[in-house]
């Protein structure tokens, strides 16, 4: 196995492209650098240099070893500071990523109740796609992350923190009665739906199949946020989650109860081995706030 002077050493002959210039960079003797740079070479069975007329050249193995080292090097450093952030909380960063449904304004509330609770705590909030949120908790440097959709991954602690009712929203100029939707009078009306295989596309699909209801004309969408841009646009209905409606501009639309008995769960991610004070405040904040915002 490598030690970590050996790879302090490859390293600086990599970033001094000599192994005499590695030696002054790390203050020991030419020799030293040699014999330790031949020792690599035999522990990985791997010729990490070739030496033409006193030049160094690194190999194609030595650029690829040189980029593991680095990836790694770059994870030992976010576990130094995560190690770091634990031990003073009260002073660290918290990064929180969200799907854009509930990045809008859930997520937002409920840092705004964590940053009430621990002043001193910064934030680094950032919009994921579907595809996006697991490499985001697997590559070291997340807290967290907020979504619609569990995640199964042996790495990652995924817990349910709560529920939200579908609702439909429709362009304020459109006349319709108060109370819950009635879906079957919208019939006729233009709908702004989703890509199959997609939270939002299976619950509206699955609410509007319970009511028989096949809208004539659609508009397809990927996300929540163009789906409400779009109601206020005037173009059409669209059934979305409270949380996503919570953000919507109420003058431009109208937002109705969904008579349904399905919901949207939210789950709470975080990587198996960041489990801080920070990120169990913001557990109970998020849980707060989706208490006090959900609808009845």
């Amino acid at each position: 196995m490598l030690t970590f002077r050996q790879i302090e050493v490859f390293r600086a002959v990599m970033a001094a492209g000599s192994l005499a210039g590695a030696a002054r960079e790390l203050r020991i003797a030419q020799p030293t650098v040699t014999r330790m740079i031949l020792r690599m070479e035999d522990q990985l069975g791997a010729r990490l240099f070739n030496r033409v007329r006193g030049r160094l050249t690194p190999t194609q193995e030595a650029a690829r070893f040189l980029a593991e080292i680095d990836r790694a090097f770059e994870q030992m450093r976010s576990a130094v500071e995560r190690a770091a952030q634990a031990a003073l909380p009260e002073r660290s960063v918290f990064r929180c990523g969200a799907s854009p449904s509930i990045g809008r304004g859930l997520v937002p509330a409920a840092l705004a109740r964590l940053v009430a609770r621990m002043p001193a705590v910064s934030l680094q909030l950032d919009i994921l796609t579907v595809s996006q949120v697991l490499p985001y908790l697997l590559d070291g440097s997340a807290d967290a992350a907020v979504t619609l959709f569990p995640i199964m991954h042996h790495e990652v602690v995924s817990t349910a923190v709560g529920s939200g009712r579908p609702v439909l929203l429709t362009p304020a100029a459109m006349e319709v009665p108060s109370g819950e939707a009635d879906l079957a009078s919208l019939a006729d009306q233009a709908w702004v739906v989703f890509q199959p295989r997609s939270v939002h596309g299976d619950m509206a699909a699955g609410i509007l199949s319970d009511h028989g209801l096949r809208p004539a004309r659609t508009h397809l969408v990927r996300f929540a946020e163009t789906a409400v841009a779009l109601v206020e646009a005037g173009i059409g209905v669209c059934i979305v989650d409270e949380f996503t409606a919570r953000a919507a501009d109420m003058a431009r639309l109208r937002c109705l109860p969904v008579p349904t008995s399905r919901r949207y769960e939210a789950y709470l991610h975080r990587p198996l081995a960041a489990r801080g004070e920070v990120t169990e405040q913001f557990e109970q904040c998020l849980k707060d706030e989706l208490q006090a915002g959900s609808m009845p």
